[in-house]
Order: C-alpha cells, then structure tokens, then sequence
C-alpha cells in the first residue's frame, strides 16, 4: 500500500454557455456574438494554487471542457480526480480512481469531452515498459470500466514507453509521448487519428520534437496551438523542463518552430497539462522545493 499525499478530483461533465435574459423582448435582445477567446500570443500571469487543491500534489493536471471536473496523476503514481460547481468555486475533495489504480505506476490521465472515455498509462506489466490504456462507462452517472490497452496506440516493442496521453475534446486526435525507435531522442511527440473505431499509425510529430526529452504534449480546443515541456537547450531557457509552445493558422498545417514560454518557466522542471476552451487558463504543474510536483493555474493577462 502506498502513502499518498495528496488529493484528487473526478467529476461529472457539464456544458458552459451564455445566457441571454428572459425578459428581453426581440427587438431588445443584443446580436448574437462568437465565444469570447484569448488571444493566444498574451503573456499568462502568475502561476497561482488551484482553488480547493493547494495543498495538493499532482502532475500534469487534465480537465473537462467546462472545467469542473480535473484529473491528475500523484507524485506517488496514483490517479484521481475531483470536481467542482463551477470554474469559479473550489474543487470538492479529491477522489482516487480505484478501478484504474494497481500496485504500479499509474499517470497522465485524461478524458474526452462527453466525459465517457478515461485514457491513461501505467507500468502494470512485469518486465515491459509503460503502455496506454483506456476505460470507458455509459453514462455521466456510472463509474469508469476495467481499463484495457489501447489499441493501434502501443509500441510492438513491450519494452517502449507510451504515455503521457492527450485526447482532443471530440476524441478524434490522440497525442502522446514514445520512447520507441524513429524518434529524435529520449521521449518524442506522436499524435494519432481515429479513422472509423480505431486510430491510425501513431506519427512523429517531427517539428516539435528534439534529440532531448519532450513531454506532455497539450492541445487548445481547436488545435492550433500546442503547449508542452521540454529540456532541450535555447536561449533564455531556464534549466531542467521549461514551457513551450507553438502556433499555426489553419489545423492542418504542421507547427512552425516552437518558442519558449519564458512567463511559465522556473529554474525548476515545469510540466503542462492543460488549457481551457477560451484559451485564457493554463493548468500545469511546477516542481517545488520540496522536490514534488504542485498543479497550478495561470491566467492571460
């Protein structure tokens, strides 16, 4: 049995929207308008606790599309999650995801948008590396199935390690990181396309990729902007993993060359997780003096 120190969060899925007053007539009622977004060149601000979790540990932190609901790996290697009323309130306590967790490494969980699909790694095998699997429910109201391997996603070498996975909100795209043959060096960037009910031949994702280690790799909802963390050299880079990211117009162009994200990065290893549907929040995680990770939100400015 493991001692974690630290609480998650597992939720239930909801939709935010705006809400036009009852009361207006037609002729009063305002035009309708685009979603307000984030412009995606802004600097963030501080990192800051998340509310009702700051006095956890955890990494990479994953959300749902409303943002009440987050999921993360511990520091010890366990998974949870926890929810809240809104993205304004705190998060309830946390809730480890027992179904999914073993008596190995378990990390990186995240979910697709209809909350019914939970990806995730873990070392569960005896003598392989770590692989990605998948557990799936019905209902909003069920708990999660008995997690089984991904399928098209592993390496055909055991010895590899998959993980660190990001489903894109309609879980068409799957993006994750390898250590399997073909890469640049160390953990390279993959992404793969379902085609039908399966995924297409995982890709390297040759442009964001470097001979060092390149984690967590972290889609805005429309999928031209990406995020994630990396240890290669550059000027102004900061030391261990920093922050960094990559836009283009159109999603079916690749990424241009990725730049650092000086304002998220700290002499110590700083992982990515998240970003909200506007584009204005960042969830991650910075390691602490404690030598642990704690998740963090920042803002645009």
């Amino acid at each position: 049995m493991r001692t974690v120190m630290l609480l998650t969060v597992a939720a239930g899925c909801g939709q935010v929207g705006a809400v036009v007053d009852a009361h207006l007539s037609s002729e009063d009622a305002p035009p309708e308008v685009q979603p307000k977004t984030c412009n995606s060149g802004a600097r963030f601000g501080p990192r800051l606790p998340i509310p009702g979790l700051e006095v956890i540990e955890g990494v990479a932190p994953r959300l749902s599309p409303d943002e009440r609901t987050i999921y993360f790996g511990s520091n010890a290697g366990e998974l949870y999650a926890a929810e809240r009323d809104s993205p304004s309130t705190p998060f309830r306590p946390a809730i480890a995801l027992t179904r999914q967790n073993s008596i190995s490494y378990e990390g990186g969980p995240t979910v697709t948008a209809d909350g019914l699909a939970l990806w995730f790694s873990s070392v569960r095998v005896p003598n392989e590396g770590t692989h990605i699997y998948v557990s799936t429910r019905t209902s909003m109201l069920a708990e999660f199935g008995t997690p089984g391997l991904a399928a098209n996603i592993n390496s055909a070498d055991v010895m590899q390690n998959d993980q660190q996975v990001f489903v894109i909100p309609d879980g068409s795209e799957l993006w994750f990181t390898s250590t399997r043959a073909g890469g640049l060096g160390g953990r390279d960037i993959l992404q793969a396309t379902r085609v039908g009910d399966h995924f297409s031949e995982p890709r390297f994702v040759l442009e964001l990729n470097s001979p060092e280690e390149d984690w967590l790799p972290t889609l805005s909802s429309d999928r031209l902007t990406v995020y994630f963390s990396s240890v290669r050299s550059a000027a102004g880079t900061k030391g261990s993993f920093d922050v960094w990211t990559a836009h283009r117009s159109i999603s079916s162009d690749g990424f241009p060359t990725p730049s650092l994200v000086d304002e998220l990065s700290t002499s110590g290893s700083d992982l990515t997780g998240w970003l909200s549907a506007d584009n204005c929040r960042i969830y991650g995680a910075t390691e602490g003096s404690d030598g642990l990770y704690h998740p963090y939100v920042a803002s645009r400015l």
